[in-house]
């Protein structure tokens, strides 16, 4: 049963305009805003370490990824590692086969790199390899999983040094979120936000190479999603196979095993160094 169900979905995702229509389809509307805000006490001592390795190395010798960062702002070369990213990857948060990829950037660039859009990825690949990128260029990221009422989503958190903050990228949509003074957003920002019924601007988007479900983005894949943020200890990895670092709202209770809570403050804190 489940080989005739997952046949049916390829055959209605099997372009990039169908399965834009598929999520247009199956989108959901704007959900409330969360009750509680996410808590920024006690601060434990919790950060976050990152460390590059001669696998950065090749993947800059291989993919050019020094040449495509080129000079600038932090924000100005990761943005442009993202862009670069995403044309040249197709993504699918439907994909079966990319599923079965391991959290291991190398190999889902050589499945989805320049490949047809039968070799999408799904978010979390998305999220991992862009991390992995842009600490080949020394710009510290991590992927951060979200879940909330069933929707999940995998963004990544890129650590600006210069201003000594988080921002977010989706490099699955090839986008970001500010607010309305062009502030660049974190994902506690982004949620704060949308509780205090203020404005999110889509600052930059592309699903795909085109402007496909722009207008449900917000509501299904990113507020759709925020309310349970997963991350995991001493690696800018996504997996399910390490303990996961927790945040919930204040109130809140985490439906995932092997989940330890941290707060705000120590998802926004500085790297260690």
């Amino acid at each position: 049963m489940w080989i005739l169900k997952w046949h049916k979905m390829y055959r209605e995702n099997n372009t990039p305009e169908n399965y834009a229509a598929a999520v247009s389809r199956d989108a959901r509307p704007m959900p409330a805003p969360l009750p509680g805000d996410y808590p920024t006490e006690p601060d434990n001592g919790w950060r976050y370490g990152f460390r590059r390795t001669r696998r950065h190395d090749k993947l800059c010798k291989r993919y050019g990824l020094t040449e495509t960062a080129e000079q600038g702002t932090e924000f100005e070369r990761a943005l442009r590692v993202m862009q670069w990213f995403c044309a040249n990857t197709y993504y699918n948060g439907m994909a079966f086969w990319s599923a079965m990829l391991p959290d291991n950037t190398p190999t889902i660039l050589r499945y989805a790199y320049r490949k047809p859009f039968r070799r999408a990825i799904n978010c979390r690949h998305k999220a991992v390899a862009l991390a992995d990128c842009l600490l080949a260029v020394g710009i510290d990221a991590l992927p951060i999983g979200m879940i909330r009422d069933g929707c999940s989503h995998v963004i990544v958190h890129v650590w600006l040094t210069q201003e000594q903050r988080w921002v977010m990228f989706d490099p699955s949509f090839d986008a970001y979120i500010t607010d309305e003074t062009g502030h660049v957003l974190n994902i506690i920002e982004i949620a704060q936000q949308h509780r205090a019924g203020k404005p999110l601007i889509i600052a930059q988007y592309h699903l795909n190479g085109a402007q496909d479900c722009r207008d449900c983005y917000l509501s299904y894949f990113m507020l759709g999603s925020i309310e349970e943020l997963l991350l995991f200890d001493h690696t800018p990895r996504y997996t399910r196979k390490k303990m996961r670092n927790s945040l919930l709202p204040a109130g809140a209770k985490s439906n995932i095993k092997r989940s330890r809570a941290i707060t705000a403050s120590e998802l926004l804190a500085a790297p260690k160094k």
